[in-house]
């Protein structure tokens, strides 16, 4: 499947981020990202709300290797409960969509 998606999670620190992308790029799972933030987070934790400052990494690829940018993500992330959400890109430029798959084949 050639769907496009976009993949999202988040980290406490921006460097951890920055190692998980140059890992997803360099295996050719994801044909870019981006790091946003800080950003603050509020959320429930083992039974209270917690809010932390955190940074969100976006990456673009293909429903096809969805399987293994989560599994990536699982095994390099820091979080025992990573955030990781995909959702389809409905709408994308013919030529970006091209160079996406593109740079997903190497």
């Amino acid at each position: 499947m050639k769907n496009p998606i976009l993949v999202s999670t988040t980290f406490n620190d921006r460097a951890q981020a920055e190692k998980l992308l140059a890992i997803l790029l360099q295996e050719r799972l994801v044909a870019c990202g981006q790091i946003s933030g800080p950003v603050t987070s509020s959320y429930w934790w083992q039974g209270s709300i917690t809010t932390a400052t955190e940074y969100v990494l976006s990456v673009k690829t293909i429903m096809a290797r969805y399987d293994l940018v989560e599994s990536t993500i699982q095994l390099n992330h820091p979080y025992e409960v990573p955030e990781i959400i995909a959702v389809a890109i409905t709408h994308i430029s013919d030529d970006y969509q091209d160079w996406i798959l593109q740079e997903l084949e190497g």
